[in-house]
């Protein structure tokens, strides 16, 4: 049965608002693959293109792509199973089928939130979207994100510092090397949640999937966090998809004279609900998760100073305090630093005559960290630094780029203009 789902989902446009009336007329994708071509026509129901690759499309593609799920433990959810969450089955365009890798969490019964913003994200959206999924995470609930790089990426972060459930709705296959410098971070994904995708698992991306993408990002979620959006963001493309669903949009406040924030700003003139703290979040969905949303516990650990401060609109004004808070974070974050012993000396230490813009080095040596983060970071010997600068240390470019990824998500260093990273 599985195939012709596929097979049908392979003949239709994703984002497809006839699923439900296909679903009535022919009760399966099996009778439709099996109809007279005079019957399909006469259903009304599919446009030329659609009827013209119906009549034309075998099942061989479909097999393939079961054939590749099998060999890369991917699980393939078809609509109106029972596996299939009834939180998506209900929207006007349910996908057909769902590739997921990891453990689908239970949508339906636990509450769920999106926390979308852009990819070029502001250092106020990066500790607020970091946060807050991690106090959206310690409590119970799911995060949910695109996994893009930006708001996304501290989005799954936050949730899984907090070792809590994220999903990544994918816009493109879950099979892609779209982003390899956050392939460490869908691998974690996985093992605290999910990678979903309703493309097949070697689909790559265009500018059309990510948009198409998004009502599930909605679907999956009680309501909708835009941390930050530009006029043309697409984080109001997931914004408008929960308003048509009838879920909950919640927005950051910011200045109106910033640029940055005149999408999110628009959607609070529009009725969005302002977003000032998670109690905000825990206050409109505790009464029907009761049992699910644990509070006390989402307040229990405190996180690092630069991740947030409890009020995450509350901006940091005083460049005085910035730098306060940033020694805090370096201390924080470097908590085990340790000089080297006498025997190391002679192979670790800094030329520094030679080269007068190299700086002394401190070896971090943070459990929470991937040993690739690790190495990158102790090998850094620049305030500032580009990434091609990083040699001999037997990483590949991408393993390089995952390592800046994870130590930017840790606020150990941050990207400047020029294509720059520098140390915090």
């Amino acid at each position: 049965m599985t195939k012709y789902y596929i097979w049908l989902q392979l003949c239709l446009n994703f984002g497809n608002s006839n699923i439900a009336d296909i679903m009535d007329r022919f009760s399966t994708p099996e009778n439709l693959y099996n109809a007279a071509k005079a019957e399909i026509k006469a259903s009304g129901l599919f446009t030329p293109g659609e009827f013209k690759r119906i009549s034309s499309t075998d099942l061989s593609r479909a097999e393939e792509i079961i054939d590749t799920c099998k060999k890369s433990d991917i699980e393939i959810i078809t609509y109106g199973s029972q596996e299939y969450p009834f939180c998506l089955s209900v929207i006007e365009n349910p996908p057909l089928v769902l590739y997921v890798k990891g453990k689908l969490p239970d949508f339906d019964n636990i509450p769920s939130v999106a926390v979308v913003g852009p990819r070029k994200v502001s250092d106020f959206g990066k500790r607020a979207a970091f946060s807050l999924s991690y106090r959206l995470a310690m409590a119970g609930m799911i995060v949910v994100s695109g996994g893009a790089m930006g708001c996304d990426t501290y989005a799954h972060a936050g949730a899984l510092k907090a070792q809590g459930v994220t999903a990544l709705v994918m816009g493109c296959g879950i099979l892609s090397k779209y982003l390899p410098e956050n392939e460490a971070m869908r691998k974690a994904v996985c093992e605290r949640g999910c990678l979903i995708s309703e493309y097949p698992p070697d689909t790559e991306p265009t500018r059309y999937t990510f948009p198409i993408r998004n009502r599930i990002m909605s679907a999956f979620s009680n309501g909708t966090v835009v941390i930050e959006a530009g006029e043309k963001s697409g984080a109001l493309i997931t914004a408008r998809h929960a308003l048509e669903q009838g879920r909950d949009v919640f927005v950051i406040p910011h200045s109106p004279e910033d640029k940055s924030f005149l999408g999110s700003n628009a959607l609070l003139r529009d009725g969005a609900k302002p977003l000032l703290d998670a109690s905000d979040i825990f206050g409109e969905y505790i009464s029907r998760f009761p049992d699910k949303i644990d509070i006390a516990r989402a307040y229990s650990n405190k996180i690092l100073p630069d991740h947030k401060t409890d009020n995450i609109y509350a901006e940091k004004e005083n460049e005085k305090e910035n730098i306060q808070i940033k020694t805090e974070i370096k201390k924080q974050n470097t908590r085990t630093v340790k000089q080297h012993k006498a025997q190391n000396a002679g192979s670790e230490k800094q030329n520094t005559e030679k080269t007068p813009l190299k700086e002394k080095k401190e070896k971090i040596f943070d459990e929470s960290l991937s040993f690739e983060a690790k190495m990158v970071y102790n090998h850094l010997d620049k305030q500032k630094f580009l990434p091609e600068e990083i040699r001999d240390t037997g990483l590949s470019n991408g393993q390089i780029m995952s390592a800046l990824t994870e130590l930017e998500m840790e606020f150990l260093i941050r990207a400047v203009p020029g294509g720059f990273y520098e140390k915090c």
